[in-house]
């Protein structure tokens, strides 16, 4: 199988009513699908401009009516914040909605701030993540659901609506080795942040914990992506994004004082295109780019964040357009 490609979405904030945003990441989603993108990714977040998606089944439900091929999903539910009964139902419509097109991601989020604003102590959402993610694979496999643990307790449920895929896909962002191995023993897929070397360590990681008999599975790189005639131009429009899309991504720590994990090295433009989260430039600049990162990394999967930061509407479709035309055709193979 050659390298696919994901759109990721913060659906960060722009300065415009929050319904134009909606609609105009709709109709760049529709381009997306036409264009032969295999997901659309959906990050869900709380209280700050970085996601406007706090509810990401609701957006995800107008992409499925929207759309028609291009599979979609969360990445990820932060599960410290459901009741997992609740999940597993939305779930199921969803993949109704979308016609079996739903890919599920979980995780228990980066941000404890995010997890306070609902009183979770982050100190046990790790736990609450785990046992959750048991009651969901549950839910989703039989006609009853009970379950009798520390945080959750169900007894003979109904699974009224069943999902149309057996299974739903799952994924996960997790980037330590202890993450990685179990994602890897239950078959997700997997989103890998970081500089070519420390994906080709998490590749390495999860293929040594898959079982011998698993099914293929997709391993990600995710990056942000600009495309333009020119390098220059790439750069002019790219420069002002990348500092409004990070602004919004340090917000809630900033203001809570906290230095935010891994991030803080990226706070510089030149900083995130030398370690490759960034990759800005013409058509042959990024084929270039993202080529040697492929090759170094040994991903199968790219999930690109083309829509950030404060680009116009018709910068990002005219990015989006550049990568599909003249990018994705001399990677794919």
């Amino acid at each position: 199988m050659g390298v696919q490609f994901g759109i990721f979405d913060h659906l960060d904030q722009r300065r415009e009513p929050a319904g134009k945003t909606f609609a105009d990441r709709i109709e760049f989603i529709k381009a997306a699908e036409a264009g032969g993108y295999r997901t659309y990714h959906l990050a869900e977040h709380h209280g700050t401009p970085l996601g406007m998606a706090s509810s990401p089944s609701v957006f995800l439900a107008a992409v499925a009516q929207a759309t028609s091929t291009i599979r979609l999903g969360s990445l990820v539910y932060l599960l410290p914040l459901y009741d997992p009964l609740r999940l597993i139902e939305e779930i199921c419509m969803l993949d109704h909605l979308s016609g079996g097109r739903l890919e599920v991601g979980i995780g228990r989020g980066i941000s404890p701030i995010e997890l306070g604003f609902f009183g979770v102590d982050a100190e046990v959402s790790a736990e609450i993540t785990t046992e959750a993610f048991d009651v969901l694979r549950k839910g989703l496999s039989n006609e009853k659901l009970t379950h009798h643990g520390k945080h959750f307790h169900y007894d003979d449920v109904p699974m009224t609506v069943q999902s149309v895929q057996r299974p739903v896909p799952f994924w996960t962002a997790s980037m330590s080795p202890e993450g990685l191995a179990a994602a890897a023993q239950a078959g997700m897929h997997s989103a890998m942040l970081g500089s070519p070397e420390m994906i080709r360590e998490a590749v390495e990681v999860y293929r040594g914990a898959r079982p011998a008999s698993g099914t293929e599975v997709l391993q990600g790189m995710y990056r942000i992506v600009l495309v333009a005639p020119t390098d220059d131009t790439a750069e002019r429009l790219a420069r002002p994004a990348f500092k409004d899309w990070f602004d919004k991504l340090e917000q809630l720590w900033r203001e809570h004082g906290i230095e935010a994990p891994l991030i803080g090295a990226l706070r510089e433009y030149e900083t995130a295109c030398e370690v490759g989260a960034l990759v800005v430039g013409s058509p042959e600049r990024v084929v270039d780019e993202l080529s040697a990162q492929i090759e170094a990394t040994d991903v199968n999967y790219v999930l690109t964040e083309i829509a950030f930061g404060d680009m116009t509407h018709a910068d990002e479709m005219a990015s989006l357009d550049l990568f599909i035309d003249r990018v994705m055709p001399n990677l794919t193979g």
